[in-house]
Formats: C-alpha cells, sequence, structure tokens
C-alpha cells in the first residue's frame, strides 16, 4: 500500500509541476472547481492495475468540462498529455506495464511536455 501512495504522490508532483509550469491549471475563474474535480480523480481511482484507465478517464473529463478558461493558455497541449496517460493508463490496466513502469512512461510523458512548453515559450519571446 505504501508502494501505491507513494506513486500518487509523485504524480500528484509532477501533475502539479507540470500545471504550475504551463499557468495551466489557472485559477479556475477563482472557484477551484476544476482543482477539486481533477482530486477526486486521485482518490477515487488509486494507480493500480484494474483502476488507471479510469483514473485518467475521470482527469481528462474534468479537464475538458472546464476547458481553456480553467486550463489557460496550455490547454490543448494538457489536453495532449491527457491522452496520453489514458493510453499508459490502458497498458497498466492490460498488465502491458506494471505500475512503476506506467510510472516511468507517465515521467517521461510530463517531461516531454515540460521539454515542449518551454521550448515554444521561448521561441515566443525570440
Amino acid at each position: 500500500m505504501k508502494i501505491f501512495t507513494n506513486l500518487i504522490q509523485k504524480y500528484c508532483f509532477v501533475a502539479a509541476s507540470i500545471c504550475l509550469f504551463l499557468s495551466g491549471c489557472a485559477d479556475d475563474q477563482g472557484k477551484g472547481e476544476m482543482h477539486a474535480a481533477v482530486s477526486s480523480c486521485f482518490s477515487k481511482y488509486p494507480l493500480a492495475r484494474g483502476t488507471a484507465y479510469k483514473r485518467f478517464s475521470c482527469i481528462y473529463q474534468a479537464h475538458s468540462q472546464y476547458g481553456p478558461a480553467a486550463m489557460g493558455d496550455h490547454y490543448n497541449l494538457l489536453l495532449q498529455i491527457d491522452l496520453a496517460s489514458l493510453n499508459v493508463g490502458q497498458d497498466i490496466d492490460e498488465g502491458i506495464l506494471n505500475v512503476k513502469e506506467g510510472e516511468t512512461a507517465l515521467h517521461w510523458v510530463t517531461a516531454k511536455a515540460y521539454y515542449q512548453a518551454s521550448h515554444n515559450t521561448s521561441t515566443a519571446k525570440k
């Protein structure tokens, strides 16, 4: 159980870091409703075989529901992360990846998105 708790904490940290960097999880127009919806996804569905896809589907639905106004300028990039996470979740649920491998894949997806966003931001400033 401690392993799952650590994985959840790591994924939450990575997701929060990406959101903060991209200004993607903007303040939800002061309401925090999107943040609450995403948080409930983490508590309802642990990152484990059989629940991983449901978790990322829940997050994707929350992001889609609140849309660009709540997620900020990098809405499309964050949705791409969500879709990649859905694939990772499906691979975990099907046993193609174990949870540790899934965590590594999620880290790679978010690191790639971070790089892409930072590259696009620095290119736009030139």
